[in-house]
């Protein structure tokens, strides 16, 4: 009867180690997300005379695993 114990509660420990296996919930949620990652995120366009057009081109990179939705930029 001891041993029929003792596998019982082997089987019960193992049933619940393996609920701990693969990944939390916490790291399946990170993994959905849409992580934005932006190379120089700051521009110093220097002086420009009142009226004139500056350009520049910032390099935006999605490290997550959903899609990246940019719906607006503004200056800053």
């Amino acid at each position: 009867m001891r041993m029929r114990g003792s596998i019982i509660w082997g089987f019960l420990v193992l049933i619940v180690l393996a609920g701990y296996t693969g990944y939390t919930q916490a790291e399946m949620d990170k993994e959905a997300l849409a992580i934005i990652e932006v190379e120089m995120p700051t521009y110093d366009f220097g002086r420009a005379p009142q009226g004139e057009v500056v350009k520049h081109d910032f390099r935006v990179f999605n490290r997550g695993a959903a899609p990246l939705d940019i719906k607006s930029v503004k200056p800053g």
